[in-house]
């Protein structure tokens, strides 16, 4: 026994793994928080921090010495927990919750927490009207637990409080808050979970409802410029002209084959039947869906618009969302099916070429981009100088315009059924999968399932508009 109490009282060296794998002692924190709290600090002192640790696991043996090792590290973890939280007055934010405008109304703004949240709310204040940033129940309730906000209850509510009596009003605390302020406002402990989730992230997250209601009337539908006016005609010209050639030349190819082959098999595929028109012929499902929001399905529609920390956000004029999300419960929507996933796309408005919110979106992405360092430099390739004559560049015209020809050739009796085809042809990207990937529509579903969150993202993928064979590629 006594070489066994020598080995148990030896000293392990420093670097020992076997001591990340120990219970951490909690009894050293109680050491601590009555050294705080007897010492008569003041409140602005800063409070003994809990170690962070790994998760542990252990099995429990059944002995009295176990359950008591446990008790006084729970208590010494609790009065560690109890101790009051300072935060620095430079830095805090002032405002005052009213139960029925069911906002919390500012006084004071303070530091960067108030930047990228609220809503500038114009109200009648008497005679007056008086426009204040107002905070919703989630930004609220993040801001009281960040400790960035000092939010009281109003005296009077229904009416705009006066910054003068915000010191004889009770102030609200964490659990105050989650009881009382969540649940307003269509404000859910899980939508609260991922607001909380996405701004500790450093999104930039709002309101739906919110933001398409100051969107709505800026939407800007002016007359085009004049030369774009005039491509566009000379576009549908060209287009007309080409559409005709084209079924002229189809209807020849088609008179062709019919009088040299017969149909074969089901699909009635001829022996010189291009590649193109057999899958076009193998396509039995069509892609895509149009279909109009149901006013019974709410919950399905994006209830956060969620931008990226670099964007420029302003409250009064804010950009087009990047992500849309839409915050499910599993207890009350278990699984989403087919319809589920057009009605979420259905609240996803379509972009169209040339639109002012792509053009905006397409500079938000740039600005991230550039922020986070993931736009790549591209050199610029050494132009060499040649001398030009006359006859080079007459050469040089000449095959430009045989390449034309070429090309306008082997499209004409290469797709000569394409003009047919009901969605419009693309410029093929070098790699068409990732405009595939992305879709022409995406949405974010948060699931949250008894407090574990999970994000989703689901797109509308275009098979249509990026075919990879058949006809109208």
């Amino acid at each position: 026994m006594e070489e066994d109490d020598k080995v148990a009282q030896t000293k392990r060296p420093v670097g020992d793994s076997d001591d990340e794998e120990d219970m951490p002692d909690y009894s050293v924190l109680s050491a601590l928080s009555k050294r705080h709290l007897s010492a008569g600090l003041p409140a602005d002192a800063p409070a003994p921090s809990i170690p962070k640790r790994g998760e542990k696991d252990f099995e429990p043996t059944g002995f009295g010495g176990q359950a008591k090792v446990l008790d006084q590290s729970r208590e010494a973890l609790f009065s560690t927990v109890s101790l009051p939280r300072a935060h620095s007055s430079k830095s805090l934010s002032t405002a005052t919750w009213d139960p029925l405008f069911q906002r919390a109304i500012v006084h004071t703004q303070r530091g960067q927490s108030c930047v990228n949240v609220g809503v500038s709310e114009r109200r009648s204040n008497g005679d007056t009207f008086v426009t204040n940033l107002e905070l919703l129940p989630e930004e609220t309730v993040y801001l009281i637990e960040r400790g960035a906000l000092d939010c009281r209850w109003t005296r009077t509510p229904g009416q705009l409080p006066e910054s003068s009596d915000f010191s004889s009003c009770m102030p609200i605390s964490v659990a105050q808050a989650y009881a009382q302020i969540l649940g307003c406002d269509s404000c859910t402990l899980s939508r609260y979970q991922i607001y909380a989730y996405l701004k500790r992230l450093g999104y930039i997250v709002q309101r739906a409802v919110l933001v398409d209601k100051i969107r709505t009337p800026g939407i800007r539908t002016g007359p085009a410029p004049r030369r774009r006016l005039l491509r566009t005609m000379l576009l549908w010209i060209i287009s007309r002209l080409t559409r005709w050639i084209t079924s002229i030349l189809y209807l020849f190819r088609l008179v062709a084959r019919h009088i040299r082959s017969k149909p074969r098999g089901l699909l009635g595929i001829r022996p010189l039947d291009p590649y193109d028109s057999i899958f076009q012929k193998l396509q039995i499902v069509s892609t895509g869906c149009n279909i109009t929001p149901s006013s019974q399905q709410e919950h399905l529609a994006p209830f956060f618009y969620a931008w990226r920390p670099a964007t420029k956000f302003k409250r009064t004029q804010p950009p087009p969302p990047e992500f849309r999300i839409c915050v499910l419960e599993t207890d009350k929507h278990p699984m989403l099916h087919v319809g589920d996933f057009e009605t979420l796309f259905s609240h996803v408005p379509l972009s169209a070429s040339g639109d002012v919110d792509e053009a905006e979106l397409s500079e938000i992405r740039e600005q991230n981009s550039r922020a986070y360092g993931k736009q790549r430099k591209v050199r610029a390739k050494p132009v060499k100088s040649r001398r030009s004559t006359h006859f080079g560049s007459a050469w040089q015209r000449l095959e430009w315009l045989l390449q034309v020809l070429v090309t306008m050739l082997q499209r004409l009796y290469t797709h000569g059924h394409a003009a047919k085809s009901r969605t419009p042809t693309l410029s093929r990207p070098t790699n068409v999968y990732i405009p595939l990937k992305a879709g022409r529509r995406s949405v974010v579903v948060a699931i949250v399932d008894q407090g574990t969150t999970s994000l989703l993202r689901f797109g509308e993928a275009e098979f249509a508009r990026w075919r990879l064979a058949g006809e109208g590629r």
